[in-house]
């Protein structure tokens, strides 16, 4: 319950950026939900249009999955403070971020449902007017999540 600083931002200067869209995947961070306080495992993708020169640096979005993991927290809650720390990074709203999470709340007492998994995702700035952007970020992101 003490989550790691995710302050630092760490951008890298790149000249050679066209259109692309950058996709981090694979982040598999722990969390205790706010509601049961039994844990719950969220599997998050990020994904970012780079502009004006720079990138982020990968690790960076893994450290703010951390920290954001390290406090009682909701799903919801977490997708949103992700999205919002990256938009601050990036300087821009163009920032996707898809979390599924399996919750053990559901799992191991209550309905006691073992294969059931939550999915969030927000959206933001081109992800959100352009739908072929944010249908290539959804199906990546899917992607991501059926190779774990």
């Amino acid at each position: 319950m003490s989550p790691d600083d995710a302050s630092m931002a760490t951008c890298f200067t790149e000249s050679q950026l066209g259109d692309q869209l950058v996709i981090v995947g694979g982040m598999s961070v722990w969390s205790l939900c706010e509601h049961h306080m039994l844990p719950m495992n969220l599997h998050v993708t990020a994904g970012y249009v780079p502009d004006g020169g720079a990138v982020v640096g990968l690790s960076k979005f893994g450290r703010i999955a951390q920290h954001y993991a390290g406090r009682l927290q909701v799903q919801e809650r977490f997708t949103r403070q992700v999205a919002e720390h990256l938009v601050d990074v990036i300087g821009r709203k163009d920032v996707a971020v898809a979390v599924r999470g399996l919750h053990l709340c559901m799992s191991m007492r209550g309905v006691r449902l073992e294969a059931a998994r939550t999915t969030t995702l927000h959206t933001g700035g081109q992800f959100a007017i352009d739908p072929v952007l944010n249908q290539q970020f959804v199906t990546l992101a899917g992607a991501q999540w059926n190779a774990a």
